[in-house]
């Protein structure tokens, strides 16, 4: 049982996917696993970080490319559920695709009240 709520689970997925989609040449790959936690590993094949600290993505209303659709609130939503349930976000170069790679570490019995 993961102790989150259902709204905050679709917000937290259609972020990450929402984000990861725009930015793929062609490939998104979603990982989902249950252990001690909940694991969502989200990877792109798109451009990545390039350079850019991870922390900018994260702050309310940052784009890193105008020409795109969006508003820069997504990763800043996702971070503000993963915080709501104390678990952990990591922002990197996805070894595999090359992209971005969102993992985010919810424990099973969160706050999120």
């Amino acid at each position: 049982v993961v102790a989150l709520d259902d709204e905050d689970v679709i917000e937290l997925l259609g972020n990450l996917l929402d984000n990861a989609c725009k930015w793929a040449t062609s490939t998104v790959r979603l990982q989902l696993a249950v252990g001690g936690a909940l694991l969502v590993r989200v990877d792109d094949d798109g451009p990545g970080l390039e350079g850019v600290a991870a922390a900018t993505l994260l702050t309310r209303g940052s784009r890193l490319d105008e020409s795109r659709p969006g508003h820069g609130l997504g990763l800043a939503i996702v971070r503000d559920i993963v915080a709501l349930y104390d678990g952990s976000l990591t922002l990197a170069r996805s070894p595999e695709l090359g992209g971005l790679r969102v993992e985010v570490v919810l424990p099973l019995e969160a706050g999120g009240d």
